[in-house]
């Protein structure tokens, strides 16, 4: 948790510039989507901006804006945990049937695409990068990183879910002596082009997300699992875990304190190599 992380900030014509150059990039569907939210935001900086030219103080409306500022995003967020909740209940018995559900199977890419972009690690890991290329373009994406953030998790779901009939989707079944962990980054890329020691950005993705220690889910580009449910051995659960614990931020969570205890020596490692290329 951090405090704030969900606020929005103001933005002004150069943060709203560098949104739409992003967006441009995107399908037409999903630039309206953008432009939905962002004009839904600015309505909010519109009011402040309004109340402040007032030159009136009112307690409750001022508890109201802030309400409004660190819970807009929050209640995205929160519809998005809503909508796949019931996803999760079932894979985290073992049934991915549940995703044959086409409905199902939106609102998990979506809700999978937001667990990639949503995060502290997610956040430093493109904005390092920004501004190491082009410095005041890393300024503005920080300022407004709570829209961008909502933005590329948007963007994530929809090529996930746009490229499913061509990457493998497995559910992972672990009878091990081993339990999967998870951290607060939970969905991570472990294709083999992904360097632990090298800061660049990757050229193919297989994403992982463990739901549960028996259970995880990969959508593999490589073709590395095939489709379905699949039994796993020891060895995969432990390179697994490793590349969760690598690339978490500050935290994992496990089972047992025995797993955390095997994994917690690598905690942080990915991003203190970003600290060193930044």
């Amino acid at each position: 948790m951090e405090k704030d992380f969900y606020q929005l900030t103001p933005l002004e014509q150069k943060h709203i510039d560098a949104i739409l150059m992003f967006s441009s990039g995107s399908p037409e569907k999903l630039q309206e989507q953008h432009k939905n939210y962002l004009w839904d935001f600015l309505k909010v900086q519109r009011v402040e901006n309004a109340y402040k030219s007032a030159n009136i103080q009112n307690d409750e409306a001022e508890q109201a804006i802030l309400a409004s500022k660190c819970n807009l995003l929050e209640n995205l967020h929160t519809a998005h945990e809503n909508a796949a909740a019931h996803i999760l209940e079932e894979l985290a018995r073992g049934n991915i049937e549940t995703l044959k559900n086409d409905q199902n199977m939106i609102s998990f890419m979506m809700y999978l695409g937001h667990q990639v972009a949503r995060t502290k690690n997610f956040k430093v890991r493109c904005i390092t990068g920004m501004k190491k290329n082009k410095p005041e373009l890393g300024k503005i994406m920080e300022h407004s990183w709570w829209f961008f953030s909502y933005m590329f998790g948007m963007n994530m779901g929809l090529s996930l879910y746009s490229s499913r009939q061509n990457d493998n989707h497995t559910l992972l079944e672990n009878n091990t002596n081993s339990n999967f962990i998870t951290s607060d980054q939970p969905a991570i890329n472990v294709h083999y082009c992904v360097k632990d020691d090298v800061f660049q950005a990757p050229e193919n993705m297989d994403l992982y997300y463990p739901i549960s220690p028996k259970y995880s889910y990969v959508i593999t580009e490589s073709h590395r699992f095939e489709s379905g449910l699949v039994e796993i051995d020891e060895p995969i659960v432990t390179e697994f875990n490793r590349k969760v614990a690598t690339n978490a931020n500050s935290h994992i969570f496990a089972l047992s304190k025995l797993d955390v205890d095997t994994y917690k020596s690598l905690v942080g490692n990915s991003l203190r190599k970003i600290k060193e290329y930044a």
